[in-house]
């Protein structure tokens, strides 16, 4: 991959990927550590990809990985505002709404698959390929992740 080629793949996914990493990482900086460590790895990789879906498929592994790498070498975490930070990733987009709010709060798994699924616009197959995971656990995250978002909503309408 050339200078050219590898600057337009950080322009295009680089905002992807970060959405994807803070899902696990709830840190802005843990967030921009995964993903600098993900084109680290994208422009040092002797790897042909077949497709620019592959690619991405690629670029997804990498970032979930390099996310809980830091995750589990970070043995002390502070709390964050969640609220805050979700404002601040969303700040260009009409998603600084409720929902985003809550799902970020969700499980880093149920985040993760929601996030793909509905703004990426995967499917639960190639959900399921990127995370190594069966269709069936992905749509069982997929149901459950739904329902817990769904109840959270309806707790924060009746409050």
């Amino acid at each position: 991959m050339n200078d050219l080629e590898f600057e337009r793949v950080v322009k295009k996914y680089i905002n992807m990927l970060y959405r994807v990493a803070f899902n696990y990482l709830k840190s802005k900086e843990d967030s921009e550590d995964a993903i600098q460590n993900t084109f680290i790895r994208l422009y040092h990789c002797k790897k042909s990809f077949k497709s620019e879906e592959h690619l991405k498929a690629w670029l997804i592994r990498v970032t979930i990985n390099e996310s809980k790498r830091i995750l589990s070498n970070n043995k002390k975490h502070a709390a964050i505002d969640i609220e805050k930070v979700a404002h601040e990733i969303y700040s260009d987009e009409t998603e600084k709404s409720e929902f985003i709010i809550e799902l970020m709060k969700l499980n880093p798994t149920y985040s993760t698959v929601l996030y793909l699924y509905y703004y990426e616009g995967y499917k639960a197959e190639e959900i399921a390929k990127l995370l190594s995971k069966t269709s069936a656990a992905v749509n069982l995250i997929l149901s459950r992740a739904r329902k817990q978002l769904i109840e959270r909503l309806k707790e924060d309408n009746d409050d």
